[in-house]
């Protein structure tokens, strides 16, 4: 037996097959014509592959579910073999008549929207020039007659972040898509006679016919990464539809296709940096402006860093309404941040909110585990779900930093790479003897992201090559430590599974100009779409509130990435040119500052209020017949504390949020709702 008593209500099986059937619909009334507007929402959806008409009560249950993320309302509509299911947040013109499922005039196009497409009234402009006449204001209209012009490449002419369900009942086909860097989310199922699909997880264990079955290889991916990237879930059955990609159900076929990606190899514009800098400005601007737009109250997350102050920036610069600002503090003062929040909105002149968090982690954390579906082990998600709970209660929409540190070089590990090409032309005896040495004099208690650490690691690095070494710095659990704590039935289930692999052939195959521009294009189609655009839409929206990144606007993005790496990383300064670029606009203390965010004192935590809830529940009987992990090693790092050892803390806290996982999938299955 490989994985002794692995779940008690769970095989293991392997990834789904393609999924195939036919389909069909029938005719429906019309809804009458009127006022829409922009909505950002929850979606589900059901496709019979065998013809026949999907059940209202599993549609209505697996809609209602994602309550959350719409409180205005909730809608179905049954199309035959097709149903569609839409919960409603409303931001623009807030009246019924922008209600989904939502039907073009003919009443043989019918979709469901989640999301904002930003230049939906420029897209109207030209569909009324073709002869278009619109039933609604509503920016989900406009991708039905985008569709009717331009069939599945509709999504090209996109701007915005959405994902979306269009059920074609004339072609009898499916068009499912995300927006380009995955601000919206999808999952999807298949078992052969029925295709599933919703905004979160949490809708699709709804059905009756949910796929329980645990992937290993997930398991590993999230202990090594913190999530588990797209296409995979933790459900060895269940997919995410991948950022900028789209997903055709037609004649029992299913054709994954993508339609976009940010290009690194673009030739820059070669204008003097004067002109780079207004240029890069102005883009931002006009991006921000095109997310203030709505008729609910908006605000800015802010820290003390450079991305959330050049957006509370613009917003006063392009907006006549008062900015509100939220952040959240620690008592930590080694991950507070909130004086600079604080001195930074008041240069702004800022309505300024903020909080000290100090919640009762032993009942948060199991809560937000809970409704993250999967496990998720950013520790950041909490400060963000606490942040976006705060906000929820004076505003709708919250501006974001997010893809700010992707798009400029923020983080420490582009200076660490740089300092890795210079060390990688010593002999490798040589930088491996340094290295060791590095490691002896170094305190045990120096943080792994230390530049002292990370150069003694980077020294006796044993990888063949500085992809590889890029790759391992992205990981939280290892080979050595996965050999120590993998029991042998997961040791043999992902013996083949090596993250380094994927993150060094990512890094390897990008098509950028330079490796600084390489490396940003690595985390924007794994970190930045699969971690930080998964934490900010599952806790925003959590509260009703729906998070925008103006960094994330893919023509501000396609200008930045073909900008060359050395404007972005010089002189081991991150940001350099967007730093530049901003004096005059923020105050200097902001852009000397090195990179800052929603940071988590997990050493201090886990050995404090949340040292209880970590020794009972992985040391608890459940953990130990699950049969995961060696009991002795597990009681090791107990013992040891997370303080011990340099990543100690992060690995900890990852089994910890694993565990959790656990015990609320078991609920979720057992609950009563899947006894009704």
């Amino acid at each position: 037996m490989w994985l002794r008593h692995f779940l008690a209500y769970t095989r293991v099986l392997p990834p789904p097959g393609t999924p195939h059937g036919s389909i069909s619909a029938s005719d429906h009334k019309l809804p009458e014509p009127g006022r829409g507007g922009l909505i950002v929402c929850g979606l589900a959806g059901i496709l019979r592959h065998d013809g026949g008409p999907v059940q209202p009560a599993v549609l209505e249950a697996m809609t209602a579910v994602l309550a959350h993320r719409g409180p205005d309302g909730q809608a179905t509509r049954m199309l035959g073999a097709a149903g569609l299911g839409h919960r409603r947040l409303a931001i623009v013109d807030r009246s019924p008549a922008g209600e989904q499922p939502m039907c073009d005039d003919r009443g043989t196009l019918w979709i469901v929207c989640n999301g904002e497409i930003y230049n939906h009234l420029e897209l109207r402009r030209d569909l009324e020039r073709r002869g278009f006449a619109f039933r609604s204001r509503c920016d989900t209209e406009v991708i039905l007659y985008l569709y009717r012009v331009y069939g599945d490449d509709c999504v090209q002419h996109l701007r915005g972040m959405f994902a979306f369900a269009l059920w074609d009942s004339e072609a009898r086909r499916l068009l499912l898509a995300r927006d380009r860097f995955g601000e919206k989310p999808l999952f999807y199922m298949d078992d052969g006679e029925q295709f599933c699909f919703a905004s979160e997880l949490k809708s699709l264990q709804r059905h009756p016919a949910f796929p329980w079955d645990v992937d290993p290889a997930a398991i590993h991916r999230f202990l090594a990464m913190d999530y588990i990237p797209a296409p995979d879930s933790v459900y060895a059955a269940v997919r995410k539809l991948p950022a900028a990609h789209r997903l055709v159900v037609e004649a029992g076929q299913a054709r994954l296709q993508r339609y976009w990606r940010l290009d690194y190899g673009a030739q820059p514009s070669g204008a003097p940096l004067a002109e780079l800098q207004d240029e890069v400005l102005r883009r931002f601007d006009e991006s921000v402006r095109l997310r203030l737009m709505g008729e609910v109250p908006v605000g800015v997350f802010l820290s003390g860093g450079i991305d959330s102050n050049t957006i509370a920036s613009a917003v006063s610069r392009v907006s006549n309404q008062p900015v509100r600002t939220f952040t959240i503090g620690f008592d930590d003062p080694r991950h507070d941040e909130s004086r600079y929040a604080r001195e930074a909105a008041r240069a702004l002149g800022t309505e300024h909110h903020e909080r000290v968090l100090a919640p009762n982690l032993e009942a948060l954390l199991p809560r937000v585990v809970a409704h993250f579906d999967e496990p998720f082990g950013d520790p950041s998600a909490i400060p963000t779900w606490c942040l976006a709970e705060m906000a929820g209660r004076h505003i709708t929409v919250a501006l974001s930093g997010e893809g700010g540190d992707e798009a400029f070089a923020g983080y420490q590990r582009y200076r660490k790479h740089q300092i890795a090409r210079r060390a990688w032309l010593l002999p490798r005896p040589l930088r491996r003897a340094l290295g060791q040495v590095l490691h002896k004099v170094l305190p045990t208690a120096l943080p792994g992201a230390h530049p002292l650490r990370g150069a003694a690691d980077l020294l006796t690095a044993r990888e063949a090559t500085l992809d590889e070494v890029y790759g391992r710095w992205l990981l939280h659990c290892d080979e050595a430590t996965a050999g120590r704590l993998y029991a042998p039935g997961l040791r043999d289930a992902v013996e083949l599974e090596d993250p380094v692999r994927l993150l060094a052939g990512l890094l390897g195959s990008s098509g950028a100009r330079d490796p600084v521009n390489a490396m940003l294009d690595v985390d924007q189609q794994t970190y930045l779409a699969d971690d930080l655009l998964l934490k900010l839409d599952v806790a925003a929206m959590a509260h009703a509130v729906e998070g925008r990144s103006p960094f994330l606007d893919h023509e501000f993005a396609a200008f930045v990435a073909a900008i060359p790496g050395r404007y972005k990383l010089r002189h081991g300064t991150g940001k350099w040119l967007l730093r530049r670029a901003l004096r005059g606009r923020l105050p200097p203390a902001v852009l000397s500052r090195g990179k800052r965010g929603f940071g988590l004192p997990l050493d201090q935590w886990l050995a404090g209020p949340l040292r209880p809830l970590l020794h009972d529940t992985l040391a608890s009987r459940a953990a130990r017949e699950r049969g995961l992990f060696e009991p002795r090693a597990v009681q090791a790092m107990l013992d040891e504390g997370p303080s011990r050892k340099p990543q100690q803390a992060h690995l900890l806290w990852n089994l910890l949020v694993l565990e959790l996982w656990f015990g609320a999938a078991k609920t979720q299955r057992t609950g009563p709702q899947h006894n009704a």
